[in-house]
Parts: structure tokens; sequence; C-alpha cells
């Protein structure tokens, strides 16, 4: 579990006492005929961070690219039908997406990637050959 997610399962049980369903009291209110989201979740609300949507693109491309990478057989094909026919959800489709990216612009977009939204989004060197770590 994430420091946050901790932070908040922390606030909820021992600073707000909503300790669950089984109390009555969690995430949700029960004193209604249909459990409603309890209004003080709002606390908990961060300020929404805009996301560039080429930046959005490329961040989901380069990561089912990667995770494609590591896996020995073909998607399925309601995977295609759900994450979409761009990007590259079997090893094929990553390796074809790395020739045709190429490595110079590969590697200066993860950098760019990486810088502005962490670690994760930097493209192992392991991964420009299209081989599986």
């Amino acid at each position: 579990m994430t420091e946050s997610a901790v932070y908040v399962m922390e606030k909820m049980a021992h600073g707000f006492k909503r300790l669950g369903k089984d109390a009555q009291r969690g995430f949700y209110d029960y004193d209604y005929d249909t459990p409603q989201l309890w209004s003080g979740l709002k606390t908990f609300e961060r300020r929404g961070k805009s996301i560039d949507a080429t930046d959005l693109r490329d961040r989901l491309t380069f990561s089912a690219a990667l995770a494609a990478l590591h896996i020995d057989t073909p998607a399925p094909a309601h995977i295609h039908g759900l994450l979409g026919t761009e990007l590259p959800c079997d090893q094929a489709a990553a390796q074809a997406w790395l020739a045709a990216t190429g490595a110079q612009h590969l590697h200066t977009r993860s950098t760019e990637l990486s810088e502005r939204y962490g670690p994760r989004f930097a493209w192992p060197a392991s991964a420009h050959e299209g081989t599986p770590r």
C-alpha cells in the first residue's frame, strides 16, 4: 500500500472515526436505502493537474509497449478493443512500434517524460533491442 493510501486509511479510522461498513461509517454513508459516498471524502481531494494530451498519449503508449515487451504471449483480441488499436499490446506490436519510432526519438521523448512525471517513464536500455528483461 502506498504512503498516501496508508495516510487516508489512518485518517479515516482514527481522525474521522469512520471504521467501515460494519460500523455503518466508512467511505459510504449507510443511512440511506442506497449507500452514498461520504461527503467528507472531499477532504482528501487534490487539485487536479492538467496533463498535456500528447504527454498522456505517449505515457500510455510507452507503458503499453514496455509491458508488452515483457510478455511472451500475444494479447487477446479484446485487449486491443479495450486499449485501442494504436497501443502496442503484444511483443510483435511493441517491436514494430519500437522500429517505427526510432531509437533517437524514443530516447529523447522518454527522457522528457521521466523528467516531468518520474523515473517510471525512463525507457530501459534493454528495451531498445525489443528484448524482454
